[in-house]
């Protein structure tokens, strides 16, 4: 045990030292001191501004062929490792001698990383508090208020926009990475915590697998990358993508996150965010009318919807209804745990609390 300790004994030191500090920045985010808050606002932009910005010219999604590449490099590995221990060749040793040498070296780092670029953000000032909202209970009256304006602003939206041949929204005549970025750049006018440098949003290649997993996007802490799923309904890509652009600027919580898509998306100049925005955000609002029981007056708002509207609808359900696999469950509950660990206790729920920040910046009206 000694010799073992001793053989690995550089390794072990950087594992510890590396993690102390990532718990120990994780617990200073959460002790309520303000370190979250200065550590966003100061130290946070640090990685877009450095590595998005770095990797931004790329056409492709560094984050999504790094995974191909780990799941590749791993499979090879341990069938070359299996056929070394088959043989019984000395040379099975120094392979796993090796990989548990890179596992001290790599897992710590990948830890710290995330640590940095996300985790610590979770502590940060809520974005409706940051913004001067009055956060309190809503009552139904107020979201059934709110789902006849959202549903008012998707006829007008909808009038406007470029149709597909089957009568919804069509992104082919959009500039999807201009028109996102130019209004997340266009709402940090408004809040500053959202202005500066926003890099390329990166369409994933094989979104197949995303759906699979039920993702409509994904931001990469690691190379500081917006990767969204090309495969989703049009109508649900800007909206998703300026969900994801605010993940950039810190803001990691997902109704904070969905909020902000929505506010990007409303004050865009394009028709096509602005209807993106507005159907996902009623979305989440008539959920929540009908989760409150005012089941007449979600039947009544949504016959007052555009035909285009119904159609995303429609169109939206028939194409995940095709994805409800066990795979996708697992994915759900991994998430859910994960969102859990940061301090969102109602994990999966915690999107729903999307509302309250709709209600809240409706009543700042």
């Amino acid at each position: 045990m000694l010799s073992f300790c001793r053989r690995y004994r550089k390794c072990f030191i950087w594992a510890v030292c590396v993690l102390t500090a990532a718990f120990g920045l994780i617990l200073l985010s959460r002790s309520g001191a303000g370190f979250a808050q200065w550590y966003a606002v100061h130290l946070f932009p640090l990685f877009p501004n450095t590595i998005g910005r770095l990797l931004s010219p790329l056409p492709f999604s560094v984050y999504e062929f790094v995974l191909y590449a780990l799941v590749l490099g791993c499979l090879c590995f341990f069938v070359v490792l299996a056929r070394d221990l088959f043989r019984c060749r000395p040379k099975a040793k120094r392979l796993l001698s090796g990989f548990f040498r890179l596992v001290l070296w790599t897992v710590p780092a990948i830890f710290l990383m995330l640590t940095l670029t996300c985790t610590v953000n979770y502590g940060r000032t809520p974005f409706g508090e940051a913004a001067g909202y009055d956060m309190r209970d809503s009552s139904a009256d107020e979201l059934e208020q709110l789902c006849q304006e959202l549903a008012a602003q998707a006829n007008e939206y909808a009038s406007l926009i470029p149709l597909s041949g089957e009568g919804g929204l069509s992104l082919a005549s959009v500039d999807l990475k201009e028109e996102t970025r130019a209004a997340m750049a266009r709402l940090g006018k408004q809040y500053p915590s959202l202005a500066g440098y926003y890099p390329n949003p990166k369409g994933v290649t094989f979104s197949w697998g995303m759906s699979h997993l039920r993702l409509t996007g994904m931001f990469s802490p690691f190379t500081i990358e917006a990767n969204y799923n090309q495969d989703i309904p049009d109508y649900e890509i800007p909206y998703t993508v300026c969900h994801e652009l605010a993940h950039l600027k810190g803001w990691i919580r997902e109704d904070e996150a969905g909020f902000i898509a929505y506010l990007a998306c409303r004050e865009s100049q394009e028709p096509a965010l602005q209807y993106s925005g507005t159907l996902n955000a009623l979305s989440y609002a008539m959920s929540a009318l009908y989760s409150a029981g005012r089941l007449e007056s979600y039947a009544r708002i949504y016959d007052s919807l555009p035909e285009q509207a119904k159609i995303d609808y429609r169109a939206s359900n028939r194409y995940w209804e095709q994805f409800e696999t066990r795979v996708a469950e697992v994915s759900t509950s991994l998430n859910d745990s994960y969102l859990k660990a940061n301090a969102q206790s109602d994990g999966v729920q915690s999107y729903g609390r999307m509302v309250d920040l709709l209600l809240a910046e409706r009543r700042s009206r």
